[in-house]
């Protein structure tokens, strides 16, 4: 079993599926005492040197976010496909899932699925760097920020002060610092086949990687050698994690078939 450092921020980096397997459970049965089970998060980025920030910070559009909502809110009813949400917390979970600028940052209770985000480059491009994908206890998060043993849902008042509706307080002042972690409704397909979670950010941009930094913290970032990329999208396939699996879509079965008829092996 992996002997947790004391910071969550250490380098680890792995160059199989199987040995990415082997260290997040490991984390994993660190993390757990006793009889309970909780299922730990996930995200992947393409880019190790990626910051843990939701896109409204990197877009630097803070001050713009309640009128962002409001549109969204207007206008996006007509590209629908799925029911339109109900509140303002829908909306604003719909808007992360297509990527308008949110304070949300997407994560998943799957580690199979986060090493594929991590690992999506597309065929024409040359991977610059190594991946990553971090792994969070999400109890361990809210107990810290909040001093609550559980997951956020929309309607719990300790979260009521990350969100307001658009214009419903001064330029929607965001008072907290750090960022916490929330259950979304599934209001669209992809949102359950991914198994997605969320952490809404305060007004703290870098508030998760302070944390990480933090001793005993429950957030580590695990690298993906690049030059092991093809080799371990291979392995993910043979598992049943491919395009088509997280994107459910014809897009998805598109891309599938593009990466299996252009691939080699083996594939290194």
């Amino acid at each position: 079993m992996i002997k947790q450092s004391p910071s969550g921020n250490e380098n680890i980096r792995v160059t199989s599926v199987q040995k990415f397997v082997e260290l997040v459970c490991n984390f994993r049965d660190n993390w757990i005492s006793g009889s309970d089970y909780f299922s730990p998060w996930f995200r992947g980025q393409r880019k190790v040197s990626w910051t843990l920030q939701p896109n409204i910070f990197r877009y630097e559009l803070c001050a713009e976010e309640d009128e962002i909502r409001a549109e969204f809110q207007r206008r996006g009813p007509q590209y629908l496909t799925e029911i339109p949400p109900v509140d303002y917390w829908g909306w604003y979970f719909l808007m992360q899932h297509y990527g308008a600028p949110t304070r949300l940052l997407d994560w998943t209770d799957s580690a199979l699925i986060a090493l594929f985000f991590a690992l999506n480059w597309s065929d024409s491009q040359e991977p610059e760097e190594d991946a990553v994908v971090w792994m969070l206890d999400p109890w361990w998060l809210n107990r810290r920020v909040l001093n609550e043993d559980a997951i956020m849902l929309p309607d719990f008042n300790s979260v009521a002060p990350y969100l307001a509706e658009p214009y419903d307080q001064a330029n929607t002042l965001i008072k907290p610092k750090y960022p916490v972690a929330i259950d979304p409704p599934f209001i669209a397909r992809r949102v359950a086949v991914q198994r997605s979670h969320f952490t809404i950010f305060g007004h703290a941009p870098n508030g998760l990687e302070t944390l990480a930094s933090e001793p005993a913290a429950r957030l580590v970032r695990i690298q993906i050698a690049r030059n092991k990329f093809d080799r371990m999208r291979a392995d993910l396939l043979t598992m049943g994690i491919s395009d088509t699996s997280i994107y459910p879509d014809p897009k998805g079965l598109s891309d599938e078939l593009i990466r299996f008829y252009r691939g080699t092996w083996p594939p290194e």
